[in-house]
């Protein structure tokens, strides 16, 4: 499979490969890898691969009559904008458009666009979705982003107390909940989508820290499978859920609604 990597003069780098679009890596310029891939990963055509940022598109989870969360991640996207290099930053764009094998999946005429820009000490990710159909049509979607940390009992997540959640382990989807700590902590399996998050996020890792902001998106999932859901996973190693934590920028709780020739834009901002 195809990869690219962008880099900055400072020394920062990413890599994204074209099939799903999908970031596998992203190194600040000091060096810090963010991005968690599974050692046991796969890269084969209709395969998600294990880890980085796959795109969730049209549909999150099983929340819809297609495949589970949707066919973009699965998808060979094109690349129309090559890296570019710049004093500051670098930056390349994917598309994806509609085509037979989609059009058997979703019966809706579209064009995704994913840009991605890297500086020095930070990531920017931008899904654009544009409805050229000659109907309305309504979608879900996500940066599925797996964060590599040094450990589950170093991690905490502020920003979302006072917060609605559901438990995302089809238990209680009609049972909201509101977080009432000031910190998120794991030991074990979380997986919760939280809705209306407009503030920023700040995930600590020991000496580490990062801002995670959104636009766009309006839910945030927290996602990690604990021990024995990651026994359950076959292309993730039995230890390897205490050295990631998903935190995705989503929209699901009110799907968007596109008209024909409208498009939607949706950005996840990541800063070391």
């Amino acid at each position: 499979m195809q990869a690219i990597l962008l880099t900055t003069p400072g020394g920062a780098s990413a890599e994204i490969y074209s099939y799903g679009a999908h970031l596998t890596s992203w190194k600040t310029a000091s060096g810090r890898q963010w991005i968690f891939l599974s050692s046991q990963a796969t890269f084969e055509q209709g395969k998600s691969i294990r880890g980085g940022v796959p795109v969730i598109f049209p549909q999150f989870s099983e929340r819809g009559p297609g495949p589970r969360h949707g066919f973009a991640r699965t998808s060979q996207w094109q690349l129309i904008e090559a890296p570019s290099e710049a004093v500051d930053n670098a930056r390349c764009i994917f598309q994806l458009s509609s085509n037979q094998a989609t059009g058997k999946i979703w019966p809706h005429q579209f064009t995704a666009r994913y840009q991605i820009t890297l500086s020095d000490a930070a990531l920017e990710l931008q899904l654009t979705v544009i409805n050229t159909d000659s109907k309305p049509f309504t979608f879900s979607a996500a940066l599925h982003t797996y964060f590599a940390i040094s450990a589950l009992e170093n991690v905490t997540l502020s920003g979302l107390c006072g917060k609605a959640f559901w438990n995302n382990d089809g238990s209680d989807f009609d049972t909201r909940h509101i977080q009432q700590d000031d910190v998120v902590t794991l030991t074990d399996a979380m997986d919760r989508v939280y809705f209306a998050v407009p503030e920023p996020l700040q995930l600590a890792d020991a000496k580490d820290a990062l801002t995670i902001a959104q636009s766009g998106f309006d839910d945030i999932v927290v996602w990690n499978p604990g021990r024995e859901g990651a026994k359950n996973i076959g292309d993730m190693a039995d230890e390897e859920y205490q050295s990631m934590l998903c935190v995705e920028a989503a929209v699901i709780d009110n799907p968007v609604t596109l008209k024909p020739g409208e498009g939607w834009v949706g950005v996840q901002r990541l800063t070391a």
